[in-house]
């Protein structure tokens, strides 16, 4: 396909369920809930015990937590509401999650939480519930629906079962799961196929391609983990839901529609990483690793990716590059600005990555889709603007995406 008929990007619709978190507050229930978990391990049992344990991991949050300095607020879905607070005795007075679905613990003595058939199953309820809100009020079928996630799993999805409802039976569901930070991506690349397929016959005729995304990080959350890694993971992922289409040019010029039009794809593994991101299924939750080399291996390779992705369509980097515009995923509070340094980024190439970032914290797969909206709705970014948009996740994997602005 020639660029001027490529598939274009279209139709960005966020979901918000849950009212969002501020961080601080946030940081003060993850430091509780932790410190309740070391009590109850350690078999701290007394109010000197307790109030000690408590101290200790206020000022280790203090220390390794993603600031409030760094993230504004967060929507965690299956996260504690703050009732009280009890300066007497440093206790929090949690407010007791309205539906049974909502609850991760089985009361205040709890600290293993539900096993992952339980959380499962929440999972499928909640994702549920933001579908219908998604797509309440739509009333045409996609051709394909491709559901993107790291977060949960279930057979039928609740996606294929959201799709039976509605008798959309020549809707395809394809699912494209536990590739983490980078899934945008091959989504993306997915639903460019299946437009492209149906081009040369392969298929019948495909016009509008959906890809939702359904990022319940919340439901991950173990308070019996008082390591470094752990609060960093604790502190920095979000809940994030959102939907788009991939339309055909022709459907898109009918519709009147503005997007991001594709332009080229890029994708790689990395050298001598792979054990510097894992995302691993265990009794209670997925556990992740992040090692402080991620940043690093990042810095290291991603010039040369960035020069060869943009070879593609004949823009070189070094002279053009103070034209082009940056969704970069923030994978922690230093990734976008290590990026921009080593690229040589002016702040306006970048605002926009590090403002989803301050508003939302990581939202895994969701949060590349909700800057590329950000940068759809920006009216000082004018069409015709390229967009180079980058993501990195568990293998380690770079990815990228050059777009146009339409």
């Amino acid at each position: 396909m020639s660029n001027n008929v490529n598939p274009v990007l279209v139709d960005f619709k966020p979901i918000q369920l849950v009212k969002p978190v501020g961080q601080r507050i946030s940081l003060e229930i993850s430091a509780y809930g932790l410190a309740r978990g070391y009590c109850k391990t350690h078999n701290i049992q007394s109010k000197e015990g307790i109030r000690q344990a408590l101290h200790d991991m206020r000022e280790k949050f203090a220390k390794y937590a993603v600031s409030a300095d760094q993230i504004n607020r967060r929507q965690l879905v299956l996260f504690p509401r703050l009732r009280d607070v009890r300066f007497s005795d440093g206790e929090l007075v949690l407010a007791e999650p309205e539906h049974k679905h909502l609850r991760l613990y089985a009361d205040s003595q709890d600290t293993k939480g539900a096993d992952l058939k339980e959380r499962h199953a929440s999972y499928g309820k909640i994702v549920g519930d933001c579908l219908a809100e998604m797509y309440g009020s739509v009333s045409t079928a996609p051709d394909d629906l491709i559901h993107v996630t790291c977060s949960g799993y279930l057979a039928p999805s609740p996606v294929e079962r959201m799709v039976a409802q509605k008798e959309w039976f020549n809707t395809t569901v394809t699912h494209s799961y536990h590739m983490g930070c980078y899934g945008a991506f091959p989504a993306i690349k997915m639903a460019h196929g299946f437009l492209s397929s149906s081009n040369f016959g392969v298929t019948a005729p495909r016009q509008r391609v959906d890809i939702v995304h359904t990022e319940l990080l919340s439901g991950h959350h173990n308070i019996e983990d008082s390591g470094v890694e752990n609060i960093i993971t604790m502190t920095l992922f979000a809940d994030g839901f959102i939907k788009y289409s991939v339309c055909s040019d022709d459907y898109v010029r009918q519709q009147g529609m503005r997007g991001l039009r594709i332009l080229a794809f890029n994708e790689h593994l990395l050298p001598d990483s792979a054990d510097d991101m894992t995302w691993v299924p265990a009794a209670h939750q997925f556990q992740m690793t992040l090692s402080v080399m991620v940043p690093v291996v990042i810095k290291r390779h991603v010039r040369s990716f960035v020069i060869s992705l943009l070879e593609r369509i004949g823009i070189d980097f070094e002279r053009e590059k103070h034209s082009l515009i940056f969704a970069i995923h923030p994978g922690g509070p230093k990734i976008v600005e290590h990026i921009q340094n080593e690229l040589g980024l002016q702040d306006d190439q970048v605002a926009i990555s590090k403002k989803v970032f301050r508003e939302n914290g990581n939202m895994s797969s969701a949060t590349v889709p909700h800057i590329l909206k950000g940068i759809l709705e920006e009216k000082a970014i004018p069409q015709g603007t390229r967009v180079v948009s980058l993501g990195f996740g568990p293998g380690l994997t770079v990815t990228g995406l050059v777009l146009e602005k339409i």
